[in-house]
């Protein structure tokens, strides 16, 4: 079929193969572009780094201190890759694109089984081309993973009830859909269980599917999702006493409930941002709010798929912090809706429907490149250049140091062997009060005071360090022009690299530095 035949057609239906293959390709397609994003992807595929240069796999690590913001789905898995591709920034975005490559997959396949291929095609297409989702699928952090997750536990679920109700083989499916409910709990903590959990409830008591509740709570699957989900977390309170009380208790509940944090938006924060981040898709959404959408036999999957959107944005709509990438779990039930609306269009008229799909398809995908390219010219604070630099001069056994900051993909791109030293004021009672990157340092060291007590340092711990290290010792501080003159170690040292906001210096062990931090006095350690 020649190009220009396949761009006419409005009845084409691609090779399932071949179509999810491109699918993939094109969710990986430009990743490479764009250093790491901070605060959050430098943090997350930082921990991944620090997890692999220490060997500690089960334990999430903080510039080398026990990290329990989040479950361990993720770092594993970008450990994996790291291993596999290299430490690069497209090799942390790896987790994010296999999730949502799956669950374009997962859609694709559900869809095709109880519509056609066509309307699920159409499906998989919007979803994969929604800027929203496939911005999600290249960033590198939690919220495309626990997506995915949700995304195959909700519709393995389904299709564990609809095997039921038609005499079918459900048992395995009812086990695998226990094995994603774990693996959505392990890429997120609990809200990897509740949502598919509300979303699954309130539609079998909207459809009255009594028998399919009973396949979804059958006793081995069930098991299935325990002897998934609970032994890492058994291990890290057995290794860390307190790690529940922190975990679940404050992280979800406290947080959840809590006004104080950062990102306070309104309650309907979630619904522009989805309409926005998710055009010229949304531009169908209308379809959905007539009445005669929601009428005759094909309406079980559509309350599905309203109450799964629901459910997500509800869910995410209460607490007063609200990040973008949260309500990503609500993309793939609004992908099938659109899919339904458009496939009801093109029933009434098929040539100008297809026409509509066509451009929606090549805008939308144009404006997923442009956010791309946008955002690699865009990048502030990046480490990346200056840690270029410093490789290329840095030799084993030099430290690195950060003042009144921490830069969390520097560790990463320096290829460090060891956790820097942070200087700050660690006695100031604002630390483990305020939702920012000193509290998480600070948290970190209450699991592990031993490494706290060595990398989390006040400046006169820092110029005693010096005056006691060996000669010939060399560090590479992490700061601002700003620092120079403040800090003594500084004073009269050129910066090595720099970049608009930050500078690095290396400061060498000998003679002068000790005349000018140590009052002349020699001393080594």
């Amino acid at each position: 079929m020649s190009a220009t035949t396949f761009w006419r057609r409005s009845d084409w239906t691609p090779p399932a193969g071949r179509f999810l293959l491109a699918i993939g390709v094109w969710l990986a397609f430009l990743a490479w572009l764009r250093p790491l994003t901070l605060p959050d992807e430098g943090r997350y595929a930082g921990v991944a780094w620090d997890m692999l240069r220490s060997g500690t796999y089960a334990v999430p690590l903080l510039d080398g201190m026990p990290y329990f913001h989040k479950p361990p789905l993720y770092y594993w898995l970008t450990e994996l890759s790291f291993s596999v591709f290299g430490v690069h920034p497209w090799a942390a975005r790896v987790p994010s694109w296999l999730a949502a490559w799956g669950a374009v997959a997962a859609l694709y396949c559900f869809v095709r089984r109880h519509r056609d291929a066509a309307t699920a095609a159409l499906a998989a297409l919007i979803l994969a081309t929604m800027p929203f989702f496939y911005g999600g699928a290249q960033f590198a952090n939690l919220d495309m993973l626990v997506a995915g997750m949700i995304t195959l536990c909700v519709l393995a679920a389904v299709e564990t009830v609809l095997r039921v109700e038609r005499g079918e083989a459900w048992r395995w499916m009812s086990a695998a859909a226990g094995a994603l409910a774990a693996l959505a709990v392990l890429a997120k903590g609990l809200i990897g269980l509740v949502l598919p959990g509300a979303i699954l409830l309130l539609w079998l008591v909207w459809e009255r599917r009594w028998r399919g509740l009973a396949a979804l709570l059958w006793p081995p699957a069930l098991l299935v999702f325990i002897a998934v989900a609970a032994p890492w977390f058994v291990l890290m309170q057995l290794r860390y006493p307190g790690f529940y009380d922190y975990f679940f208790v404050y992280q979800h509940f406290q947080r959840f409930a809590a006004g104080g944090f950062n990102n306070a938006q309104p309650f309907w924060f979630y619904l522009p941002v989805i309409v926005g981040l998710s055009l010229p898709w949304s531009l169908w959404g209308g379809g959905i709010l007539r009445k005669s959408f929601w009428e005759g036999p094909a309406r079980s999957l559509r309350r599905l798929a309203v109450l799964w959107f629901a459910v997500v944005v509800v869910f995410f709509s209460l607490p007063n912090s609200k990040l973008v990438g949260y309500v990503l779990p609500a993309l793939a039930p609004l992908a099938f809706l659109l899919a339904e609306v458009a496939q009801g269009a093109r029933r009434a008229d098929a040539e100008s429907t297809a026409r509509l799909l066509r451009l929606s398809a090549a805008v939308a995908a144009g404006i997923c490149v442009v956010a791309v390219g946008i955002a690699a010219n865009n990048a502030r604070g990046s480490a990346g250049p200056l840690a270029k630099v410093v490789r290329e001069q840095m030799r084993p056994g030099d430290t690195f140091v950060s003042l009144h900051t921490y830069p969390f993909d520097l560790a990463l791109y320096a290829r460090a062997a060891q956790p820097a030293w942070v200087v700050d004021d660690w006695l100031d009672p604002e630390v483990p009060v305020r939702d920012n990157w000193r509290k998480e340092l600070y948290d970190a060291a209450q699991f592990d005071p031993e490494t706290g007590g060595q990398v989390l340092l006040s400046p006169a711990e820092f110029n005693a360090r010096l005056c006691l290290a060996a000669e010939g010792s060399r560090y590479w501080v992490w700061g601002t022009a700003a620092d120079n003159p403040v800090y003594l170690p500084l004073q009269g040292l050129a910066p090595v690299v720099s970049s608009v906001k930050y500078v690095m210096w290396r400061v060498d062990v000998d003679a002068a530095l000790r005349q000018r931090v140590c009052g002349g006095t020699p001393r080594t350690g």
